[in-house]
């Protein structure tokens, strides 16, 4: 084992974690990794009265910290987990994965008793269809919702739309522009 890094991998079991995980069943096994860090480091801590999880490795460029539900990773260098209220925040580096998603941000907060995730500064989501940049999104598992806020910049492969709310209706693969917007779009001109 390299004394330089360290492989710290906590197995937690979860209870009522809608959608981070899947919908449905009551209880979710979730994976911690945290790597990157000198040996000796303490690089967080659990209180299992409070049900609260903190790590911070922010002081090490190379580390990371990840957490793990089924299809779903969420990774960065600060993090705090509330068990008993389903509450996870990442800060620093904070990046979400699943399938073809993914999500960066200053701050990635998942609200698991609303259902709902919130990412705020230097937003960038990125599909297969889109990339969106924005200043915040606010994201309702229930209505499958994603809103863009605040400079908001849609990238299409034949265009861009510039504003400043865009929503995202997922499930109807729905896009939704309000107020001022402006664009500019490619056209085929082969044919």
């Amino acid at each position: 084992m390299e004394k330089t890094k360290k492989l710290l991998i906590i197995t937690l079991i979860i209870c009522s974690l809608v959608g981070i995980g899947q919908v449905g069943a009551a209880t979710k096994v979730g994976t911690l990794e945290i790597t990157g860090v000198p040996e000796e480091t303490v690089s967080g801590n659990y209180d299992p009265q409070e049900g609260v999880f903190k790590a911070n490795v922010s002081e090490f460029p190379e580390a990371l910290i990840t957490v793990k539900f089924e299809e779903v990773r969420l990774f960065g260098q600060e993090m705090e987990w509330r068990t008993k209220d389903n509450y996870l925040i990442f800060k620093t580096g904070a990046n979400l994965h699943k399938d073809d998603f993914k999500l960066t941000a200053e701050v990635i907060e998942y609200f698991g008793e609303e259902e709902r995730l919130v990412a705020v500064g230097n937003v960038v989501a990125v599909t297969e269809d889109a990339t969106v940049h924005g200043d915040r999104l606010v994201y309702n598992e229930k209505s499958d919702e994603a809103v863009f806020t605040g400079q908001v910049k849609v990238i299409f492969a034949d265009g861009t739309v510039e504003g400043e709310k865009f929503l995202m209706l997922l499930e109807k693969g729905e896009l939704q522009f309000f107020g001022a917007f402006q664009g500019e779009f490619k056209t085929d001109s082969s044919n």
